[in-house]
């Protein structure tokens, strides 16, 4: 689904790489790939998948009033990990009637050990500076660290037991297909030094054998999970979280359409295409 950072959850303009990270990972029909450093992993598959993106609510006193936009994400298989990218253009509609537009790509790339990850992020806004710099982080057994390059001398740190993206995301999975409701976890996804690293509360909800509401071959399954996540600061005290991202999500991966709700305002996107990516040949 979407990583996204902002100032507030009040009605701040968006900011930050508002990036579909967590979602749409594909099953394809040839074989499996298991992904992570778990016996009960999850078998996640390369795809290519492109949303539009759109208002869903708006509170009369929020600032954004209108939404539209699409993205195309992309999550290679390598053969020592996973490499995504993400191209979107989004605009929003404010209530004087003028439209602020961002343009964003992001990739990453995540080990299979779960234990390194790097980024690249580059965007660019009609209300802010343009943005353009790349970030890595490692894990080891107590914890690690996170280096950005446009601050070389502040290293983030990492709790012990940190999520990388798709570590998080196959642990929810799991946690689905075992019948687990709750999961939390601190995860970093990559993005500023303030926002990187998030705290994070999910909840699942129960099976729903719907059908998908577009063609998606070899590639559909007869239902999904609900699946409801909030992100909090590290050192917030509030209940209300910075942001939620609620998604349906089948049980190889692929997110069939997700909301992010940023408290007075929320943005739905739906799955307009989805393609296979090739695995590659490994030894």
């Amino acid at each position: 689904m979407l990583k996204i950072t902002k100032t507030s959850r009040s009605s701040a303009k968006p900011t930050g790489a508002l990036t579909v990270a967590l979602g749409a990972f594909v099953i394809l029909a040839a074989g499996a790939t298991a992904f992570a450093s778990g016996a009960a992993a999850s078998t996640i598959m390369p795809h290519r998948a492109f949303y539009e993106m759109q208002l869903g609510i708006a509170d009369q006193n929020s600032n954004v009033q209108t939404v539209s936009g699409r993205s195309a994400f992309t999550l290679g298989r390598e053969c020592d990990g996973w490499r995504s990218n993400e191209d979107y253009v989004i605009e929003f509609g404010a209530q004087e009637g003028n439209l602020d537009r961002v343009v964003s790509h992001f990739e990453s790339w995540e080990s299979d050990t779960g234990k390194i990850y790097s980024f690249e992020i580059s965007e660019s806004s009609s209300f802010q500076s343009a943005k353009d710099f790349t970030g890595f982080a490692e894990l080891k057994s107590a914890g690690g660290n996170a280096y950005f390059s446009m601050a070389d001398d502040a290293a983030v740190e990492l709790p012990e037991n940190t999520y990388f993206p798709m570590r998080h995301l196959t642990s929810i999975l799991d946690s689905a297909k075992t019948g687990k409701k709750i999961l939390a976890a601190s995860v970093f996804t990559g993005a500023e030094p303030d926002d990187a690293l998030l705290s994070t509360n999910t909840v699942i909800g129960s099976w729903r054998g719907d059908p998908a509401a577009v063609e998606m071959g070899s590639l559909g399954q007869d239902g999904y999970w609900p699946v409801q996540i909030a992100y909090f600061k590290p050192a917030a005290t509030a209940a209300e979280p910075e942001y939620e991202i609620h998604f349906a999500i089948q049980p190889n991966g692929i997110v069939r359409r997700y909301v992010i709700d940023y408290g007075d305002f929320t943005i739905i996107a739906m799955l307009l295409k989805l393609e296979s990516v090739e695995m590659p040949a490994c030894s």
